[in-house]
């Protein structure tokens, strides 16, 4: 069962991401690529498609964390991943970034979908932070969602070139996997369904958007809530509100290229 909760989402990918881009093409749901070409977005819709393809089996490990977590966490990441998918469809081209937005509704030209966007992802990541939580620990419910939604919310800054997002996620999924302890199969199902969409994202035939930026940090958010210590993730928030800081005022993009 264990194999299969990995194998599972990998067919899944591998079957439904060559029909999804045919299907989005088709209805013409695309943006506009680095290079300046139309390109199907929202492809985080096949990792959770691919994700829910582990269910029944994860169904069957009793007594493992990732059992009882997969419920949860697959209600989380569609959570996240629709509110990415409403933005990616129909989300402000005018405003960019959090200030963006905050200008906009500040001039009184109404609420933009980032707005929602991020009320939305820490409305989910509070609540699947919750059902993390023995007793009565409206602290660390905070501490855990905030850190949920920042981490989840970061990897969006990240989806400007192909392949991006996942080499990061690659990096620090191994990291934490090698130096702390917890339910990291549920990282392997990712890992599997990733890597195959992966094939027709560095051909640039589909991009991740906000969508599958959002479902990869959120499950990698998710990981680290029901891991790390209250204390080390306040270290971990403090280092997220730079990043946003700093990705708000200048370019992450140029710093990245800057660096090869």
């Amino acid at each position: 069962m264990i194999v299969m909760a990995v194998l599972a989402p990998l067919l899944a990918s591998y079957l439904l991401t060559p029909f999804y881009i045919k299907y989005q093409e088709k209805r013409k749901i695309t943006a506009v690529n680095f290079q300046g070409n139309s390109v199907v977005t929202t492809g985080g819709m096949v990792l959770l498609m691919a994700l829910f393809a582990a269910l029944p089996f994860y169904l069957y490990l009793p007594g493992r964390a990732e059992s009882n977590y997969w419920l949860l966490i697959l209600f989380y990441l569609s959570g996240i991943t629709f509110l990415g998918a409403i933005d990616d469809i129909w989300g402000e081209t005018k405003y960019k970034g959090f200030r963006g937005h905050l200008r906009k509704m500040w001039r009184g030209e109404g609420i933009s979908t980032g707005i929602y966007k991020a009320a939305g992802g820490l409305f989910f990541a509070v609540i699947a932070s919750a059902f993390t939580i023995q007793g009565y620990a409206p602290y660390e419910l905070f501490i855990k969602g905030l850190f949920l939604a920042l981490f989840s919310n970061f990897f969006n800054f990240l989806d400007t070139r192909p392949a991006r997002t996942a080499k990061v996620f690659f990096t620090l999924s191994l990291v934490f996997m090698l130096f702390l302890r917890g339910p990291f199969l549920i990282i392997f199902s990712l890992w599997g369904a990733l890597y195959i969409y992966l094939f027709w994202e560095i051909k640039t035939k589909i991009m991740l958007g906000d969508t599958g930026a959002y479902l990869i940090g959120g499950m990698l958010g998710f990981y680290l809530i029901v891991t790390l210590s209250t204390v080390t993730l306040q270290y971990f928030i403090i280092i997220l509100l730079f990043l946003h800081w700093y990705c708000e005022k200048f370019s992450l993009n140029k710093l990245i290229e800057g660096m090869n």
